[in-house]
């Protein structure tokens, strides 16, 4: 009895506090929380089978920092590509895409990292349309990308 009445308290406290979404919960419960580097953003992520969320599809040019956590069951990996090709659609060399076909460059990325695990890097990036992605065999095949705009600053 003790502790459904301790639970009901939890569930209590945490309806009457929520306010609703907001840019810290976007990539879901686990969601990291980087530090901007000076004079740029941070970009919150998460990798799962078969899905990456950020808290932002958009930034102004310059020094990005992206903190991404791996809530999956198997490692992944968080690439940043520039390319002009619609979201989800990298012509496919086999399992994978190669990151220096023309149309497509990476101005880098987080190697892949172990469930649980944060990975963070910080790049300079320039204007332009961007996918994140994971490039591992069959990840950005079975649904591993989201569209990805860097604004003049």
């Amino acid at each position: 009895m003790k502790r459904a009445a301790a639970l009901a308290s939890v569930l209590l406290l945490g309806a009457s506090t929520a306010c609703g979404a907001d840019r810290n919960d976007a990539g879901g419960p686990g969601t990291p929380h980087g530090t901007p580097p000076p004079g740029g953003v941070e970009v919150n992520a998460t990798v799962r089978e078969w899905r990456i969320t950020a808290d932002v599809q958009s930034v102004p040019a310059g020094p990005v920092k992206f903190s991404t956590a791996n809530l999956g069951t198997i490692e992944h990996e968080f690439v940043i590509i520039r390319t002009d090709y619609p979201d989800g659609k990298i012509p496919l060399d086999g399992a994978t895409f190669s990151e220096d076909a023309p149309g497509v460059s990476s101005p880098g990325e987080i190697s892949e990292f172990k469930p649980g695990t944060v990975g963070e890097t910080v790049i300079d990036l320039e204007p332009g349309h961007y996918q994140l992605v994971c490039n591992i065999e069959q990840h950005y095949h079975n649904g591993m990308h989201i569209p990805f705009v860097v604004q003049p600053a």
